[in-house]
């Protein structure tokens, strides 16, 4: 009686080992990821802040990045606006940007019927050297128990 205890003391063992193993090796699996979508030539620069601004979060929290690449070969900055792994029911999620002092905004997630889920862009502005991008942002989601917004705006941003 006492080896067939030992015997399931030790397969439980290894079962519960085993299954640790199983999910602290799992990848992560989100599409919220950073990835460089933009383009082989582009090079990851800095992400700027999304920050909760309406809703149950708490005001100022960081909910989401807008990532800005740069290429040497087209002279465009790129960016993609993603909410954080595990924000819940991100939702209408947009980006834009455009070359400093001009109005001619690239953007995506802003026409009717569009509603990404995962990510917004990539978008692109044309900035010589010695200029700067303005970049924005912004997302719905579900927070603890109803809808909240998040948004990013920043001037000036990644002078090339």
């Amino acid at each position: 009686m006492n080896m067939i205890r030992k015997a399931i003391v030790a397969a439980s063992a290894a079962a519960m080992i085993g299954g640790t193993v199983t999910v602290a090796t799992a990848p992560s699996a989100s599409a919220t990821d950073r990835a460089n979508r933009c383009g082989s030539s582009y090079h990851f620069k800095k992400s700027w802040p999304i920050k909760n601004v309406w809703g149950s979060d708490t005001e100022g929290r960081t909910v989401g990045y807008i990532d800005v690449y740069w290429s040497n070969a087209t002279g465009k900055n790129c960016a993609v606006a993603r909410p954080k792994n595990g924000i819940h029911n991100p939702n209408h999620i947009k980006a834009r940007i455009v070359r400093s002092g001009t109005g001619n905004w690239d953007q995506d997630g802003y026409r009717s019927g569009q509603n990404h889920k995962k990510f917004a862009g990539p978008v692109y502005a044309k900035a010589p050297r010695g200029k700067c991008v303005n970049i924005e942002g912004g997302f719905d989601y579900n927070a603890s128990w109803d809808r909240a917004e998040a948004w990013g705006s920043y001037e000036k941003k990644h002078c090339s």
